[in-house]
């Protein structure tokens, strides 16, 4: 807050003091009183404006900057209301209730909008463990009952599960790190643990798997790996070309871990890669196959910031695709509070 912002917003004001100092001058020369009194009388006028002046101005600059201090630091600025203090003028009355009454509407309306959410986020969890259900028991009717028809159920029902396993993360996907059990495995594992969902479509494409430096050992939640990793596969099936071929290559850096998975695919375009992990974009590719959602990659990202976790791709068009994970040590996850 600036003094010549102060007077200028004051311009009224200051045009009134102007006019009634210039005929107060007036006045007292015509019935000719001494120019020395006149002097005298205008500068305690002038004196007493600016004293009372510079007194509001100071006051309510210290009041707004500690205001705009307070809200700067504060991480959520719904609760400025309730950390400033009252002050002690009248127009910053009038604000500070003003500023209370629409922080508590704010707070209430956040409050039953949070409630909506979770009871959104308990129903989808209900549902998810629900139609899992009824989609193990299909199929296991259709191990026990094997044809050329029932075989084509059973990749249906392979994919709805995947859909359903889809939307339980994306709805967990504000705290899925409550569900996170980090535990001491190998890239191996995890690996194996999504080519064993995805098993039956690499087959069916015809997939040849590679795998090279994937004994090592992270600290990680295999369950969201595995999801990420199944992501990563699923899309090098969609986007596959003849002859897929999908490689798992290993290493140790500094402090982490490093998975690259790479596949032969169709690849990504220049102007594509660098929103490949927003959420709902789908690209030139998504074009090209109706059934992208743009959220697997979008889900994946997610997961890897709440683990600590990096994940980037980098392709080609047409020469294939390359996301790597980069698995944090033990001693990082700690430190992170994983």
């Amino acid at each position: 807050m600036k003094f010549a912002d102060y007077l200028e917003d004051r311009v009224v004001l200051l045009s009134c003091y102007m006019i009634s100092a210039f005929l107060i001058f007036g006045l007292l020369w015509l019935i000719e009183v001494p120019i020395l009194f006149i002097v005298f009388a205008e500068g305690i006028l002038l004196f007493s404006f600016l004293i009372s002046c510079v007194w509001d101005f100071l006051r309510k600059r210290k009041y707004y900057n500690y205001l705009m201090k307070i809200s700067e630091q504060l991480e959520d600025k719904t609760l400025l209301a309730e950390i400033i203090e009252c002050p002690l003028f009248l127009d910053g009355k009038i604000f500070y209730g003003i500023l209370r009454q629409n922080s508590k509407y704010l707070n209430d309306k956040i409050a039953q909008i949070q409630k909506q959410n979770r009871d959104y986020r308990d129903f989808l969890d209900t549902w998810v463990h629900e139609i899992k259900t009824p989609i193990a028991s299909a199929r296991l009717v259709i191990e026990n009952n094997k044809n050329l028809t029932t075989l084509k159920i059973d990749d249906e029902l392979r994919k709805i599960d995947n859909f359903v396993e889809l939307v339980m993360y994306y709805a967990r996907s504000s705290d899925v790190e409550k569900d996170f059990k980090v535990e001491k495995t190998t890239v191996k594992e995890i690996v194996s643990t999504a080519l064993k969902t995805y098993s039956k479509p690499i087959i069916q494409a015809a997939g040849q798997l590679q795998m090279e430096g994937v004994e090592l050992l992270v600290c990680a939640d295999i369950k969201s790996c595995a999801f990420i990793i199944g992501q990563i596969i699923s899309n090098a099936i969609k986007y596959r070309r003849s002859e897929f071929k999908l490689n798992f290559y290993g290493k140790m850096e500094q402090n982490r871990i490093i998975l690259e998975i790479r596949d032969n695919g169709i690849g990504i375009s220049a102007t594509d890669l660098p929103r490949v992990f927003d959420k709902g974009f789908t690209g030139e590719n998504g074009r090209r196959f109706p059934k992208s959602t743009g959220i697997g990659l979008y889900l994946c990202k997610k997961l890897c910031d709440k683990m600590n976790m990096d994940i980037s791709i980098s392709s080609e068009k047409g020469q294939g695709t390359t996301v790597t994970l980069f698995f944090p040590t033990e001693s990082l996850l700690k430190g992170a509070g994983v």
